[in-house]
């Protein structure tokens, strides 16, 4: 019998820190052949995610981050909101903190995907496209979402003020390294940044840097697991499709910056 409710969400948890291999695995041997079978697939894989996303987004929202206290709400959604008896400015600021929350992670899901399916296109691992659906959706709803939830909080507690500065200035030099790298005569507006103090750092903030980092590793660690395991790629060919997803900041901040250069924004 399948596991259901709190268990299905305790052995998720489990599989997600103990066993990565099994979160990420799907099932190889049973996959849909006909077209009618990858839809409802790819349906309950959506499905999955979507609920997922609703989770994530939901306790960041009322926690306040991405809510703009000086935001007014618009005409119809006063008038449409009215008879309900909600405040239609906090129920319109709340609204739009919870779809530019879910709007992050989605687009980090959507470039994740295509980078990781091309990879394995390109080493000619790839077994379908619901394989790599299956491997973001569970490693972006688990890993990505740890990473982008330490991010949050590093952005909005006092506490971490050092650990702040130092993942700020770390984006920072990784820019300026493109930059350089390309010759381009530009400038970020804080401009380049500058040594962090070790003593700077809070033991708090020293550890949702290190859960960060793990998180990160785990994220990386459980696409090669997909690529391996869901796509039956050799650990070179992982690899291969793991660096993919890992370029593509460079690659955005490398376009970025020529088209900056060249004039095209």
């Amino acid at each position: 019998m399948a596991v259901r409710g709190i268990g299905a969400v305790v052995r998720g948890a489990f599989d997600a820190v103990i066993r990565p291999h099994r979160f990420v695995e799907f099932q190889t041997d049973s996959y849909a052949t006909s077209r009618l079978g990858m839809v409802r697939q790819m349906g309950s894989l959506l499905g999955v995610y979507i609920i997922n996303l609703v989770a994530y987004a939901i306790p960041l929202t009322l926690a306040g981050i991405g809510v703009q206290p000086t935001q007014q709400s618009p005409g119809w959604f006063r008038n449409l909101v009215s008879a309900s008896g909600i405040d239609p400015t906090a129920g319109w600021q709340l609204l739009v903190a919870f779809v530019q929350n879910s709007l992050y992670i989605t687009m980090a899901t959507a470039i994740t995907l295509v980078t990781f399916h091309v990879g394995v296109l390109i080493v000619r691992d790839s077994r379908d496209i619901v394989q790599s659906v299956h491997t973001v959706v569970y490693t972006t709803s688990a890993y990505l979402v740890a990473v982008f939830s330490g991010v949050w909080y590093l952005t909005n507690q006092a506490g971490v003020s050092g650990a702040r500065v130092l993942v700020r200035n770390l984006q920072a030099s990784f820019v300026y390294a493109i930059i350089d790298l390309l010759g381009a005569d530009l400038e970020l507006p804080g401009g380049r940044p500058e040594e962090i103090a070790a003593n700077a750092l809070s033991t708090e903030g020293q550890w949702i840097l290190a859960l960060l980092s793990v998180a990160l590793l785990y994220y990386l660690f459980s696409l090669y697991l997909g690529a391996r395991i869901n796509h039956r790629a050799t650990r070179s060919n992982a690899l291969i499709a793991v660096a993919a997803v890992a370029l593509s900041p460079a690659v955005y901040v490398t376009g970025s910056v020529l088209a900056y250069t060249l004039g095209f924004t």
